[in-house]
């Protein structure tokens, strides 16, 4: 599309590998904003590049090179804030005229009207980042002063993090720190103090900047990021320190992040996404980040691909595994990348990632043109929220490559047309009989009655005890065998042993285990003897007590001395938004929430864990198993 008149007189076409740089003039606050486009190859003269959310559509202008320009009013803000100020009478009038600032800004740099610009300066938006001398994150203006005063916590909380965790853990206990009884003069002082400073971190992390999928470029590729914000005046604050903050809650922090409902984790997956090892190389493949990424928010759901094109695993065999192209529906894009996946890794990993909202998503088996989100089931939607965990097990089940594997049918989308097939080779190994509510992060810490019975899933752990241990039909089974088989279902194979081998770590396991249901087992005692209408929310025995007296002995002996607190912070984002399910011959699992009983569960060639299928039928088609 050519240049519209409006944009005519200050955009000029492009060379390869170039971008176009504004250069900000100085002015004063109320100033109109005044600038000069300049284009340059990227890794020519420094610049600085703007990280901000749009934040809806453009309403103010600015003059660029005497055109006005549409910008965003945040935007505005932001440019405001960083342009140069006029110089002082002192400073003399010669060095003040070529005060200027040049950055580079999406919505101002890239001509929004040319579509093919567009597209080309998309795929180069990783290298614009990354080159940039430095990246401004702005996150907005700071009207309560709430923000900066979460910066401060923040940098306070790094200087002595096991201390300031360790008073942070008060909030655990109490329902309203405010006002809370049992608690001496000093104490309900320091509840305030705690309550007012996660509450700030709190709503820092609740900002819309977070939750935007573009940020995860471009403070990931960013040399040096700094974090700015405006009050009355400009607070800035370094973007390694808030990665150092949220790397330790979520290594030691999990239970009072969730009790919190804090959101650290928009930008722990960031730093998922670009983990590197001693040698640089970098930890996180390209699927794994979309998979990490597809929770935070975008206008377009095929941004979802594009915005990660500058991951340094974005490319197989020399050639990058997606153009943009904006001219098909995701479902198109999405699953073109996941056949670009499986045929030249001749492996299925991308399948560990498929995560089902629903099983209205898995019964469709044609194209449809005006559905955005008409995909085969094997294709991840990274457009729909990502509830959980990756979860690669220590041992494949199956070989971890299949070079016969095919892909059958049409990757175009044609209305009516049959969607693409995947053909696999692999084993039955049994049926699900039995599975558990999906599991909630705040299911199992077991603290006193009231709160068990504000939980969505109260006396949780006793209700996957009766999942995988029913009253009838159990006795022929070692209950510390199932103990076992349950507690390494919760903690993924006990992934993280922490320098323990799996005997080890599986007697750690069954300890905490056990640990935690022992509580359980007075409170429901307890509840049970109260007469109310929340009793029908009890489970019928705790798994403590349905234990036979021998194996109690022995669980006594193991849990002398033991914590609950490690197997806690191992489980809680692996379990999370996930179902353990039962089979017919008493395998134990935990899988994806739409599992149901009479799903099979599967050994594949080139798929590094178990998989669950479900056949359905279709009235167009010959039966198909879908992924779940």
């Amino acid at each position: 599309m050519p240049p519209t008149r409006v944009y005519a007189a200050c955009y000029k076409p492009l060379s390869p590998q170039f971008a176009g740089m504004l250069e900000l003039h100085a002015g004063e606050l109320s100033d109109p904003l005044v600038g000069t486009l300049v284009p340059q190859p990227i890794d020519s003269e420094p610049y600085e590049a703007v990280s901000y959310v749009w934040g809806g559509l453009p309403t103010e202008t600015m003059l660029v090179d005497g055109t006005p320009v549409p910008i965003t009013a945040n935007l505005k803000r932001a440019l405001k804030a960083f342009r140069p100020r006029p110089p002082s009478l002192t400073e003399g009038h010669a060095r003040g005229n070529s005060r200027r600032r040049r950055l580079w800004a999406d919505s101002v740099c890239i001509n929004q009207d040319d579509m093919s610009e567009r597209l080309s300066q998309v795929e180069l938006m990783g290298r614009i980042f990354a080159s940039a001398s430095r990246v401004l994150a702005w996150l907005g203006h700071d009207e309560e002063g709430l923000t900066s005063f979460a910066m401060a916590v923040i940098r306070g909380f790094l200087e002595h993090p096991e201390v300031a965790l360790h008073e942070a853990r008060i909030l655990l206990h109490l329902d309203d720190p405010m006002d809370n009884d049992r608690l001496d003069e000093e104490d309900c002082k320091r509840a305030r103090t705690e309550a007012q400073r996660w509450a700030a971190i709190k709503a820092f992390f609740d900002i819309e900047y977070f939750h935007r999928t573009w940020i995860v470029q471009e403070l990931g590729l960013a040399h040096r990021a700094e974090i700015f914000c405006s009050n009355k005046r400009h607070i800035a604050a370094a973007w390694h320190r808030v990665r150092e903050f949220v790397r330790y809650m979520s290594s030691n922090g999990a239970s009072l992040e969730t009790h919190l409902d804090l959101k650290c984790w928009v930008a722990t997956h960031i730093r998922h996404v670009w983990e590197v090892d001693e040698d640089g190389k970098p930890q996180c493949d390209f699927l794994t980040a979309l998979h990490w990424v597809r929770i935070l928010r975008v206008t377009d759901p095929r941004d979802r691909v594009f915005a990660l094109l500058g991951h340094p695993l974005a490319v197989l065999n020399g050639e990058t595994v997606a153009k943009p192209d904006y001219n098909v529906s995701r479902g198109v894009v999405y699953t073109k990348l996941a056949a670009t996946f499986i045929r030249e890794t001749k492996k299925l990993y991308v399948l560990t990632l498929v995560d089902h909202e629903s099983d209205q998503s898995m019964r469709h088996v044609l194209w449809d043109t005006s559905d955005d989100a008409r995909m085969p089931s094997w294709v991840p939607d990274w457009h729909s929220i990502n509830r959980t965990t990756p979860l690669p097990y220590p041992t494949a089940p199956a070989a971890k490559e299949d070079a016969e594997i095919r892909i059958v049918g049409s990757l175009d989308s044609v209305t009516g047309q049959p969607m693409p097939r995947l053909l696999v080779h692999g084993w039955v190994v049994d049926q699900v009989v039995a599975v558990s509510h999906m599991m909630e992060t705040t299911d199992f810490p077991v603290t006193n009655l009231l709160r068990e019975h504000a939980k969505k899933n109260p006396f949780f752990l006793d209700r996957l005890w009766e999942i995988v241990y029913p009253a009838h039909g159990s006795n022929h089974r070692d209950p510390v065998k199932v103990l076992d088989n349950l507690s390494l279902a919760l903690a993924d194979g006990l992934r993280d042993n922490h320098g323990l081998n799996l005997a080890e770590g599986t007697a750690r396991a069954i300890t905490a285990t056990l640990s935690l249901s022992e509580p359980g087992s007075e409170l429901i005692t307890a509840a049970a003897s109260v007469s109310n209408d929340n009793n029908n929310n009890l489970p019928q025995r705790s798994l403590y007590a349905s234990l036979p007296e021998s194996t109690q002995v022995e669980i006594q002996r193991r849990i002398a001395g033991a914590t609950s607190l490690a197997f806690l912070q191992d489980m809680t984002w692996i379990s999370m938004c996930r179902v353990i399910f039962r089979t017919s011959i008493g395998l134990i699992g935990m899988g994806p929430r739409v599992i149901r009983p009479a799903d099979i569960v599967c050994r594949v060639r080139g798929y590094p864990v178990l998989i669950v299928l479900r056949e359905i039928s279709h009235e167009a088609e010959s039966d198909t198993p879908r992924v779940l």
